[in-house]
């Protein structure tokens, strides 16, 4: 009867489980790096497609710096427009940024949130995947 004898299998399925758990420190690090294209990106596009009445939609464009989850638990960081009108409007600047993306009645919407996020989708995942790799390599891997 044959025998099989292996090395270094235990090894390799103990470095298999460490890249099946992805530390919160190395995902928060690959979602920032997504978020470092996106929101330059967003702000770029919101001034390209004349949102830019007061330049302050497109200046509040920023993501979070640490990790969050959605609905479904997944991990998240947020690019958004934070803050609120500096002119004397009440309006908070996500509600305008949501008003020039979709348009209301009389205007046509200028989505340039989700025009900058399908040109950039590319960049994002390759600057996420850098720091993946990067992951991996200190794992010997």
């Amino acid at each position: 009867m044959a025998e099989l004898n292996t090395s270094g299998l235990d090894e390799l399925l103990s470095d298999m489980g460490a890249i099946a758990e992805i530390p919160d420190a190395v995902l928060l690090e690959m979602l920032t790096a997504e978020a470092e294209i996106i929101a330059p990106a967003q702000a770029q596009e919101a001034r390209a497609m004349g949102v830019y009445d007061t330049g302050t939609t497109a200046q509040s464009i920023t993501y979070d710096k640490k990790l969050r989850q959605t609905k479904d638990g997944e991990p998240a960081i947020y690019v958004y427009p934070r803050g609120t009108r500096r002119d004397g409007n009440p309006r908070r600047v996500a509600e305008v940024a949501f008003v020039n993306e979709f348009g209301k009645a009389g205007q046509p919407g200028r989505p340039f949130i989700n025009t900058a996020n399908e040109k950039k989708a590319d960049s994002a995942v390759e600057a996420a995947a850098g720091v993946y790799d990067r992951f991996l390599k200190s794992k010997n891997l």
